[in-house]
């Protein structure tokens, strides 16, 4: 009798012991195939997104803490962080979201390096090699020599390596002197040779582009090896110039100003074409070599408030001019109030010219 009560008690605890397992080993297999499931809607979501073959699409799920539930549906997968080495993928019957790395890889033609190269060199074209890999694409990856032609390396690098943007340095072009400059001597491009530099060790004033100095003039002596600065030259420019005293009120024409190459730095505002000062009135009074500036004048009126003017009366057959009174001022195209001087009557006439409104029945 005790022999049979020990072996109900083993066959108890045998019972139990099954009874505890099975779920556990349910469990995983759910969430292998649960996340057997996620991996292929994600590579499928992929594909069709970026248009590449599904073996070339890598899902990064192995974690083992990684659990999956049993979604009834398809997971909804979309890029995450705005970027396609991210996605974030839904089941949103069971309220659960995760975010996952992914890579996709395919052979295309890369960028890299034809030879070893120190931190701090300057990539030339020679320096690269186009080739067939199996790279992992993305916007760090370079593929045609322009991107990285003239790129200062901030690390070293090793032959056949893959270029990639992350390997380079921010940097700027110097311009230095390769000759003794003279203050009043124009700049030009053979006076120069230019030096890559890392952005951080640059100022300001060091960073400007040459092509702008063109018909430059130096503004001071500088001996051979002067790293130049905007400071260093000023930019010839053309502008509207006064070349005699212009009296608040008075009308600019040739007479009294006139286009010049100036070297000096032109106001935002200043006036470079003949063009803009017409009807132009000086709102203040200008000096000889003075700059005009479009806040130094107004524009007058094509007709003008109190003064006569000519109204012109067009009907099919006949045109009839008579004098009358402007009531406003008036740009070409504007309506403006006009009076007959005799029958004191206002009517409204377009402003077609200087001094000139008219009404057409």
């Amino acid at each position: 009798m005790p022999r049979i009560r020990a072996l109900t008690k083993s066959a108890i605890f045998i019972i139990a012991t099954i009874a505890i397992i099975a779920p556990t080993g349910y469990a995983q297999n759910i969430n292998t195939d649960s996340k057997i499931r996620l991996v292929e809607n994600i590579k499928n979501w992929v594909a069709s997104q970026e248009r590449v073959d599904i073996s070339y699409i890598e899902v990064q799920a192995n974690d083992r803490r990684f659990i999956v539930p049993d979604c009834t549906e398809d997971f909804k997968v979309s890029f995450a962080f705005g970027a396609k080495s991210n996605v974030q993928v839904k089941c949103e019957s069971k309220d659960w979201t995760a975010v996952l790395r992914i890579q996709i890889r395919a052979e295309t033609e890369v960028l890299i390096y034809g030879r070893t190269l120190t931190q701090g060199e300057v990539i030339s074209a020679q320096d690269l090699e186009l080739s067939k890999e199996g790279s992992v694409l993305g916007s760090n990856t370079l593929t045609s020599m322009a991107e990285a032609e003239g790129r200062l390396l901030k690390i070293n690098v090793n032959k056949g390596q893959i270029v990639r943007l992350s390997q380079f340095d921010e940097a700027l072009t110097l311009f230095i002197t390769n000759r003794d400059l003279k203050k009043g001597q124009a700049l030009t491009a053979p006076m120069v040779d230019t030096l890559i530099t890392p952005a951080s060790e640059t100022s300001f004033n060091q960073r400007f582009d040459f092509s702008a100095t063109l018909n430059s003039i130096m503004t001071e002596d500088l001996p051979a090896g002067t790293v130049l600065t905007k400071n260093d030259f000023i930019v010839s420019a053309q502008a509207l110039v006064v070349v005699d005293l212009v009296e608040r009120g008075g009308r600019f024409n040739t007479s009294n100003s006139q286009t010049e190459t100036v070297l000096v730095k032109l106001p935002s505002d200043a006036i470079t074409t003949t063009s803009q000062l017409d009807r132009a009135i000086a709102k203040r009074r200008l000096t000889p070599g003075a700059i005009i500036r479009f806040s130094d004048i107004t524009i007058q009126p094509h007709v003008i408030a109190d003064t006569s003017t000519t109204l012109q009366l067009t009907k099919p057959q006949f045109t009839l001019t008579i004098e009358v009174l402007a009531i406003e001022d008036g740009y070409i195209g504007d309506r403006i109030k006009v009076r007959n001087q005799e029958s004191g009557e206002i009517v409204y006439a377009t402003v077609i010219d200087v001094g000139l409104v008219e009404i057409v029945q």
